[in-house]
């Protein structure tokens, strides 16, 4: 069942919420998706990971990416976050459909937030890894995800966050 969240266009696939949802079939559908590209971290497991899905996306019937968080603190914007991941099988990374999860995770994501505000998260966090984004870094802000450069790593990579709406800083 799709949520009615918003997200970036990605014809033809069809977006799934995951976030805090405890769903058999999804995890067990992700937990494939990772075994079969086989891009998981040596220290992470799929059962894990799989614990912390927020979106998935499905093509005809076939898992082909998904987005997952964790919740912490990033010191640098002094602000708890769920820090986004994304994944999306190589046969579709030119599809959209890694920007369509990650507004459709962060509209999911905020209204969990809202929800929940004991758990005090202030948006998304990124890490920018993929090559495939090495030449929007340049853009300090990104309009239709909403992330902005809030520094950069050690190794040089960037951090972005994308902030919700209805959050408010304790200054």
């Amino acid at each position: 069942m799709a949520s009615s969240a918003p997200a970036a266009p990605a014809a033809g696939y069809d977006l799934r919420p995951a976030w805090r949802l405890d769903d058999a079939r999804i995890e067990a559908d992700a937990i494939a998706f990772w075994r079969r590209l086989d891009i998981l971290p040596p220290d992470v497991t799929p059962e894990q990971r799989a614990k912390e899905l927020g979106a998935v996306a499905y093509k005809d019937g076939r898992l082909v990416g998904v987005t997952t968080a964790s919740l912490g603190r990033l010191e640098i914007v002094r602000a708890r976050l769920a820090m986004l991941r994304g994944a999306v099988d190589p046969d579709h990374r030119r599809s959209h459909v890694a920007m369509a999860l990650a507004v459709y995770t962060r509209e999911l994501i905020q209204r969990w937030s809202k929800e929940h505000p004991e758990e005090k998260v202030a948006g998304l966090g990124a890490i920018i890894e993929s090559p495939d984004l090495l030449a929007r870094q340049r853009e300090p802000f990104w309009p239709t995800t909403r992330f902005g450069v809030v520094g950069y790593r050690a190794d040089g990579r960037q951090i972005r966050v994308s902030w919700f709406e209805d959050f408010r800083l304790d200054v």
